[in-house]
């Protein structure tokens, strides 16, 4: 019987004519994935190490869920992340802030994040996810955000909500900026007691150490050394810029030399083919 129950009640959600809901949107995905895919050919170890990388993001976003924000919707597909919550301030500033949490954490990885956020209306669920504010996303990541940041629309602030700290605007665009002491101190204090036991539970790895114990400069100079291999690897142009800019606003804040200081190699240098 309850089979007939889950059938009838399956059937009932797939003719459902469901109306858009007004929620803020982040669209989201890792630079350079197609060339992490090639380099890591057929070898287990680093075909292993993406799916890491893919894991801590989609396993972390569905702890958002469990224990701290449970109207959030995930959606993933390889490396492209949707995540919707409904708007309001205090769902405006949790999201922004674990996007800024994910991006550094991304980094100190060796990957570069780029995204979009806004608000509009989206149908999302378990089983599909579009609409126009996903459209909008993902036209914000690929054709506006340009270098490793997550772009911010300007109509997520509308309505008086109070634009966070760690909010930057250059030529005006608007994007979360994690690389600064500030903020890394701020997302450590936040750091919770349980946090062992909810990371455990979800199935990643357990760290020993408190964050809250660890200062925001051995957080950044470990970022910034986990970006040093790759700056200095044969890297055409546009890859060396996008590379650069997360480095130099790391190298800032720490008060080492930027990328320039560094020799550059390009692809044909030295006899690497492109």
């Amino acid at each position: 019987m309850s089979t007939e129950n889950e059938a009838s009640e399956k059937l009932h959600d797939f003719q459902r004519n469901p109306a858009y809901e007004r929620r803020i949107v982040a669209f989201y995905d890792f630079l350079g994935w197609r060339s992490k895919i090639s380099e890591a050919g057929d070898n287990p170890e680093r075909i292993g190490n993406l799916r890491r990388m893919i894991l801590r993001h989609s396993l972390s976003l569905r702890g958002q869920q469990q224990y701290a924000a449970p109207d959030t919707k995930v959606s993933t597909f390889s490396d492209n992340m949707v995540v919707s919550l409904p708007v309001n301030e205090v769902n405006v500033v949790h999201l922004l802030t674990t996007l800024g949490a994910f991006q550094f954490a991304s980094v100190g990885g060796g990957f570069l994040v780029r995204g979009g956020v806004t608000v509009g209306k989206i149908q999302h669920d378990e089983l599909s996810v579009f609409g126009p504010a996903l459209n909008r996303a993902y036209e914000i990541e690929s054709k506006i955000a340009v270098v490793p940041r997550i772009v911010v629309d300007e109509n997520v602030f509308e309505g008086g909500c109070h634009v966070p700290f760690f909010m930057r605007q250059e030529q005006r665009i608007r994007f979360i900026d994690p690389f600064s002491t500030k903020f890394v101190d701020t997302v450590s204090s936040l750091d919770r007691e349980d946090a062992k036991d909810i990371y455990a539970s979800l199935g990643l790895p357990v760290s020993t150490k408190n964050l809250s114990t660890v200062s925001a400069q051995k957080m950044l100079t470990f970022a910034l050394n986990a970006l040093k291999p790759q700056l200095r690897a044969p890297l055409a142009d546009k890859e060396w810029e996008k590379m650069a800019w997360v480095y130099d606003r790391i190298a800032g804040q720490l008060g080492v030399p930027p990328a320039k200081s560094y020799p550059r190699v390009r692809p044909g240098d030295m006899g690497v083919e492109g």
